[in-house]
């Protein structure tokens, strides 16, 4: 039965993917710097050693605007767009009929930070399951608070900054040689880039891993969305990826809603499960639930 509702997952997917591609809306500029990272983040706040997701995430830095998200996702949308029958055969290749595996083609980091874009505002998109959200909202500068503590990251000189954004204590290092006042997220503001930056409890941590300027030309700036795209708050849209995070939401009613399968007396109701993990930025209405040993 598992098989059988997952091979209709697929179908389904195979439908949203072939029907609602991403597109390519508004080109920004060339990238003039791709910077990679790591973002570690905590998945269980209460078992951190073990618990945790790494993810390989590019900035792509230009024009006065900067892109945001995970590699593997920006390659995995990028054929999609100009390649969409590769696209559906390697899909398919990782998540055949009836395997009971579901394998992204990019990365389970799927969420896209377009910063200053449009201008002095940040656009935010991501796909929730079946549904995909975005916001915009005005850029919010971090008063940062500059320290004396210098190290090194990736053979530059870095120096301290620290400051308080939503709901969050951040530590950053930046690097005044590499005069670029952007960062890992939506951290920036500083007089030099941003190599390594992570919350005071450590529960998100961004290491620059390398960088190159051979992109000019070659990679661009610019906003992927999806036609079947639903623009709401910035509140809203954390609450509801809050919710559809804890909600352990019943896949099969998706497939009734479909017709694919008959519809079905739930006879046990789906037990809560509560993450011990919240986002980056915390200030949203919700209660942070934490499931007891």
């Amino acid at each position: 039965m598992k098989k059988i509702l997952f091979g209709a997952v697929c179908v389904i997917l195979s439908a949203i993917t072939t029907g609602v591609q991403a597109q390519i809306i508004k080109d920004y500029s060339d990238a003039e710097l791709e910077v990679y990272y790591n973002k570690r983040d905590i998945k269980d706040t209460l078992n951190m050693d073990t618990r945790y997701q790494d993810t390989k995430m590019s900035l792509r830095i230009g024009g006065g605007h900067a892109l945001f998200a995970s590699t593997k996702t920006m390659w995995a949308d990028s054929l999609e767009i100009y390649n969409h029958d590769l696209y559906m055969e390697i899909y398919f290749k990782l998540n055949p009929l009836g395997s009971g595996v579901w394998t992204p083609m990019g990365s389970y980091e799927s969420e896209y930070l377009f910063k200053n874009m449009p201008e002095g505002k940040n656009t935010v998109y991501q796909s929730f399951g079946f549904d995909r959200y975005t916001y915009e909202e005005d850029i919010e500068p971090q008063e940062w608070i500059l320290g004396d503590s210098v190290r090194s990251i990736l053979g530059y000189e870095c120096r301290l900054a620290e400051c308080d954004y939503r709901g969050r204590h951040w530590i950053a290092w930046y690097a005044p040689d590499i005069a670029l006042s952007e960062g890992p997220w939506k951290l920036g503001g500083l007089p030099g880039l941003i190599l390594e930056a992570y919350d005071s409890r450590r529960h998100y941590v961004f290491t620059a891993l390398g960088m190159t300027t051979d992109v000019p030309g070659k990679v661009g700036i610019h906003i992927f969305t999806t036609l079947d795209i639903s623009t709401i708050p910035r509140e809203e849209y954390l609450r509801l990826r809050w919710r559809k995070m804890n909600s352990r939401e019943d896949p099969s009613e998706k497939l009734r809603a479909a017709g694919i399968i008959k519809s079905k007396k739930q006879e046990k109701p789906v037990k809560q499960n509560y993450w011990r993990q919240d986002f980056e930025e915390t200030d949203y209405p919700h209660v942070m639930y934490l499931k007891k040993k």
